[in-house]
């Protein structure tokens, strides 16, 4: 991934907007200041869509890499 990405993420409550310059993001930060939830947040969209009451809007697929199966997926996507 190339460029710069605006990711949107919100439910009824919270609402978390950020940019991304790569496709793939660790996020750290202050304790309490919502990286769990926003985390928690994607990974439901991502698993439930619609019917998780979580909407993410971005021009790319946003995921969560979970601890199973994150060496996978980038061992993937570099043979790809």
């Amino acid at each position: 991934m190339k460029g710069k990405y605006h990711i949107t993420v919100q439910n009824n409550r919270l609402r978390y907007e950020f940019d991304i310059k790569r496709n793939i993001r660790i996020i750290k930060g202050d304790s309490a200041t919502g990286k769990t939830t926003l985390y928690s947040m994607i990974a439901l969209a991502a698993r439930l869509g619609e019917s998780s009451g979580v909407e993410v809007r971005c021009e790319k697929k946003c995921r969560t890499l979970d601890e199973l199966d994150w060496k996978l997926v980038l061992l993937k996507r570099g043979s790809g």
